[in-house]
């Protein structure tokens, strides 16, 4: 590995398990609640999922990327500690729907305000052409992990 990529490697690792930690210790610090990271992004992807009414079981598995085993075992600690409820559709008793609690909505807004602050601070000192480069090449990057998933 030539020593460009060997920065750009060192780079991502490094950032990527930043990014995490302070997450992670963010919400520690603001949110009183004992959720996992993996939990609070499975309860915003429900929340993503709930603005177009596909929070079922299966579009939110889908959209995380995990079978329906395993979305079912992540929400059931979510469930027994009082974040989401799950309720049965009227018209179709196979399918489930995952509701939010207001616990829940109260550990996305700390979570939002996190992410919100991230990209204050990143931006700051950028002009807009600048951010738009930042975007576009963070795109090219999230499409690689994207394909790497699938």
């Amino acid at each position: 590995m030539n020593f460009i990529k060997r920065m750009l490697n060192d780079v991502l690792v490094k950032l990527f398990n930043t990014i995490l930690f302070n997450e992670e210790d963010y919400l520690k610090k603001h949110c009183n609640q004992k959720i996992t990271l993996r939990g609070v992004h499975v309860l915003e992807c429900v929340n993503a999922c709930k603005q177009n009414n596909e929070n079922t079981m299966g579009n939110v598995a889908a959209n995380l990327g995990v079978t329906a085993g395993t979305l079912t075992t992540l929400l059931k600690k979510l469930e027994k500690d009082n974040y989401i409820y799950r309720v049965q559709a009227k018209d179709d008793k196979r399918k489930i729907f995952i509701e939010l609690t207001s616990l829940a909505k109260s550990v996305l807004e700390v979570h939002d305000k996190y992410h919100d602050n991230m990209i204050n601070i990143i931006t700051s000192n950028l002009g807009k052409k600048e951010e738009m480069a930042l975007v576009d090449l963070l795109s090219k990057i999230k499409y690689y992990f994207t394909k790497q998933t699938k």
